[in-house]
């Protein structure tokens, strides 16, 4: 329920653009259908529209706010220009604003502003209301773009195009001039006129979020997408310079040393690497990607997350280039291909496409490393092969009509000893505007090899999962009930699917109600959840019941409080003692205990340059590894804060103390401070700083080993970037430790980084 700052951009877009209400597809036709000009001349992207192309441009009114108001006037005026040359689609916005003082707009890195006043579009280039195209645009020309998908209900926002955006701030508000070249976009290559669809967006943060376009929205169609009027044109339109080669050098430095007793030296290890990716549109319909030697770093680090007393995986977004351009193409309903799991591959090969009613993609790389997700129901595991493995993943999906559509999955992870291949099918299926079900089964088989079985023997076993999912979603009121089964046996070592031997039924019921355009809030939401977990055998896992408020505010500002009740086992005997012979049974083999708990959340934004939020939650949670319940207590607390329009300070603290039998258990301290100097909007300079303190009761925690557990990691970076594929990075980062072997912090790892890549039209 926490939404930490560094998660704001993805709260923003599911909210304000994936979760909308929508017009049936029927109403849809009933819109004036558009006619895109195609003019034969160039334009210069400089945010000042005095082009002689725009005079032939089409023209077209935002004028409908359709959230959090349902399809009211909009209080600014809005106008888009759309043309196309057969090379670029054009696209320039003029955003007026009677008081331009309280724009909210500062420069910043690619998909970092979703906050901001922005204006763009989505393209569905198929016309199949099953993905889209997003590009959105700050006033300073800041780009966000991302790919949204329909069947899943899930937006990529890592996809990053090669795009051309200016913004530029004026008296009366701000304008902006967008160039998308078709050779980014995947779309039916012919010499016909084309038919797309496409929505015009503008979001206005004042004191309310508004969502202003130029159709309106029901909200009793569930399906977003689907309300899109349709644009024609095109004709010319063709995929050229289809062709990107991408070479890359990456040198590094690194030293490293032993910090305990007896201490070493620093030992320094210097490294050169050379990669070349390729990006190969075969025509506008595939699109072949091949890497060989990448660089599969991560420049920047991953956020912090808590990690004591968790009893499952934790979860990391990929942000991988290979990985994820056109990742949407293997989404499923279960978490099938998280490609995090490929750690150090040499090679990889990627195909995806749609032709049609028809949409598929494949891909198959090496992994130098092995790491596999062991599941279970109480817990999770994490393993490392000493051997390379293969992995790959093949998605096809057939659409039969606008509302039916079924797709096929298989992924594989491999050794020459060891293998998981898993395959299933699923479907979704639209009722009527409001109704849908989603259901998916999956087979896996799995052999492992002797070193990692405890018979000290190869073991070879199957076992499969399946999903079902039945969604309402209408103005008033929101259904959701889910029922899903993994086999105790079940892996899918490719993906991220921590639990197996594992049943959950849950139903979630929302009622909305909204405010007038002149009230002081706009939403509220009452809303209430069941779930229950068994086994396979049938024995209860845990049982749950929540109640959830939650409203919006003036000065942007959101409240939520939520109530759970659950009733949950705590690990197994022989999870608690090692000692003990392994007993997978539930009951008889584990306690129970009564959590409840209360979270409340709050944030507000009283200023444009400045954002805070904080999150309580006090309650009961069971101590796992001392099998036993204790009071719980954890605080967040965000705030960011826009000095100027280049400099922006990011502070965020996590505490979390756990008490049992009248003393502390453990207290946990997570701090993230992040700077970052923007330049302009192709470079700046960051620093990033996590630090971890933990510190151990030894007298009333049996499986600790050290009182104080201390991580400190810090990073600075400066980045130049042309655009999303040329780039210069030059960076340092060290990493510190400290226990009671220590008396203070001592650093044990640091690396002098650069990197640099030049994407090649030839």
């Amino acid at each position: 329920m926490k939404f930490s700052i560094r998660g704001l951009s993805a709260l923003a877009t599911a909210f304000l653009l994936f979760t909308q209400p929508s017009i049936a597809q029927e109403n849809t036709l009933k819109l004036a259908q558009l006619n895109i000009p195609h003019v034969d001349l160039d334009l210069t992207i400089d945010g000042e529209l005095n082009d002689a192309i725009w005079q032939q441009a089409l023209a077209i009114d935002l004028n409908i706010v359709n959230s959090p108001w349902n399809n009211k006037p909009s209080p600014v005026s809005t106008t888009a220009k759309i043309v196309e040359n057969g090379e670029f689609l054009y696209i320039a916005f003029i955003a007026q604003d009677p008081n331009p003082e309280l724009i909210q707009g500062f420069l910043g890195d690619r998909d970092t502003r979703w906050v901001d006043d922005l204006v763009g579009l989505k393209l569905d280039t198929y016309n199949n209301r099953r993905l889209n195209y997003e590009f959105f645009v700050n006033p300073f020309g800041v780009q966000h773009d991302g790919i949204a998908n329909e069947m899943t209900g899930k937006s990529d926002s890592a996809w990053d195009g090669i795009w051309e955006s200016v913004g530029k701030i004026t008296d009366a508000g701000f304008q902006v001039e967008m160039a998308i070249p078709y050779h980014i976009l995947n779309f039916d290559d012919n010499d016909d006129v084309k038919t797309w669809a496409i929505e015009l967006i503008r979001l206005y943060p004042r004191d309310s979020r508004l969502r202003i376009s130029h159709i309106e929205l029901n909200r009793n169609d569930a399906c977003w997408l689907c309300q899109m009027p349709e644009i024609t044109g095109f004709k010319a339109a063709k995929a050229s310079k289809n062709l990107m080669l991408t070479p890359t050098l990456v040198a590094s430095k690194s030293e490293s040393r032993e910090i305990f007793a007896p201490k070493t030296d620093w030992q320094s290890e210097n490294d050169i690497d050379a990669g070349l990716d390729l990006r190969w549109g075969i025509n506008a319909n595939t699109l072949l990607n091949v890497t060989v030697n990448p660089d599969f770093s991560n420049v920047e680090s991953d956020a912090g997350q808590l990690s004591v007393n968790k009893t499952f995986s934790l979860f990391y977004d990929e942000k991988r280039q290979f990985f994820v351009e056109n990742s949407e193409y293997f989404s499923s309903d279960f978490d099938l291909v998280y490609t995090r799991n490929i750690a150090d591959p040499e090679y990889g090969a990627k195909l995806t496409g749609t032709q049609g009613s028809h949409s598929y993609g494949a891909f198959m790389t090496n992994d130098t490393q092995t790491n596999i997700i062991l599941p279970g129901n109480t817990n999770s595991r994490l393993i490392s092969l000493d051997a390379e493995s293969e992995s790959g993943a093949i998605k096809y999906r057939y659409d039969v009509n606008d509302d039916l559509s079924f797709g096929v999955i298989s992924t594989l992870r491999q050794t020459d000893n060891y293998h998981n291949f898993v395959s299933g099918i699923d479907s979704k299926y639209r009722l009527n505007d409001s109704n849908s079900f989603q259901a998916q089964i999956l087979l896996a088989d799995t052999k492992d090899a002797a070193q990692y079985t405890l018979s000290g023997q190869a073991e070879s076993f199957n076992d499969h999962a399946f999903k079902i999912k039945y969604k309402h979603d209408s103005e008033y009121w929101q259904v959701f009930a889910e029922h899903q089964e993994i086999g105790a046996k079940f892996r899918a070592d490719l993906g991220f699917m921590p639990r197996a031997d594992y049943q959950k039924s849950n139903v979630l019921v929302n009622r909305l109600v909204y405010g007038e355009p002149d009230s002081t809030w706009q939403k509220m939401k009452f809303a209430g959840q069941w779930q229950v977990l068994h086994n396979e055998n049938g024995e209860l896992l845990e049982r749950s019941v929540a109640s959830n408020f939650n409203i919006d505010g003036p000065m942007l500002s959101v409240f939520d409080v939520m109530f759970v009740a659950a009733d949950k086992v705590g690990l197994r005997r022989h999870e608690l003692d090692f000692s003990l012979p392994i007993d997978n049974t539930i009951d008889d083999n584990t306690d129970r205990f009564q959590e409840n708990q209360a979270v409340i959340y709050g944030a507000i934004q009283p200023t444009t340059q400045f954002f805070t939020e904080l999150e309580l939650t006090v309650g009961d949670k069971i101590d796992y590894e001392n099998n036993r319940l204790g009071d719980y207590i954890a605080l967040y607390a965000g705030v960011s804060y826009n000095v100027t329009k280049h400099l922006e300070f990011e502070l965020s603290h996590t505490y979390s103390d756990l008490e049992a039998e009248n003393a502390s258990v453990f207290t946990e301290n997570l701090t993230e401070l992040r700077i970052s100097y923007q330049f302009n909007v192709n470079s700046y300079l960051k620093f990033n700083l996590v630090y971890t303190d933990i510190d151990f009761n030894l007298d009333n925690n049996a499986s600790a080993y050290t009182a104080k557990d201390n991580n400190l990691s810090t990073q600075l970076i400066y980045a130049y970037k042309i655009n999303p594929q040329t780039v210069f990075y030059l960076g340092y980062s060290d990493n510190s430790y400290q226990d009671d072997r220590l008396k203070s912090i001592s650093r044990e790892q640091r690396t002098i980084y650069s990197k640099i890549s030049y994407a090649w039209l030839p």
